[in-house]
């Protein structure tokens, strides 16, 4: 398996959480933080996953309540074998980055780090005119993808890597 991968019940060190329109800026950070030593859960990896991905565009029929029920709409078998992995993954990892700007999803993962009271850190900031006081709730707010993070999982759970400048 990959680094990164999940495979043999390995400890995931980072978990990513974001959404799937942040795919690319996701697999980077991913990329960045095995350089540096670190082992990512990257939602957007298919060798991270035992599930197959599940990217909204491949469901794009949007919940309307006059035609649906929302229990049996996300009753799919492909949602709740992915929901259950990000659990699994999120209750084994060691911190939790979330990236914004981010949907519901991305946000519900961050929380529930929180309340099993893993290292969290929020990156990046929301569209203008949106905001999120929960997000308070995160060990750390960064600005961006930079080597911050590096630096920022090294001191919230005494990292060793071999980052340069990280």
């Amino acid at each position: 398996m990959p680094a990164g991968g999940m495979g043999g019940g390995e400890a995931v060190e980072v978990y990513i959480s974001a959404s799937w329109k942040q795919r690319v800026r996701v697999r980077t950070l991913s990329r960045r933080l095995r350089e540096a030593g670190l082992d990512v859960f990257d939602f957007t990896d298919p060798a991270c996953r035992r599930t197959p991905e599940v990217p909204p565009e491949w469901f794009p029929e949007a919940f309307d309540p006059k035609l649906h029920d929302y229990k049996e709409y996300l009753r799919r078998p492909e949602w709740q074998a992915a929901v259950r992995e990000n659990r699994e993954a999120l209750e084994r990892c060691d911190a939790v980055l979330l990236l914004l700007p981010c949907g519901i999803d991305a946000t519900a993962d961050w929380a529930y780090a929180v309340a099993l009271g893993k290292p969290t850190a929020v990156v990046g900031h929301p569209p203008a005119g949106e905001r999120s006081p929960v997000h308070l709730w995160a060990d750390e707010m960064l600005p961006d993808d930079d080597a911050c993070i590096i630096s920022w999982l090294r001191h919230a759970k005494g990292y060793e890597t071999h980052a340069a400048g990280g």
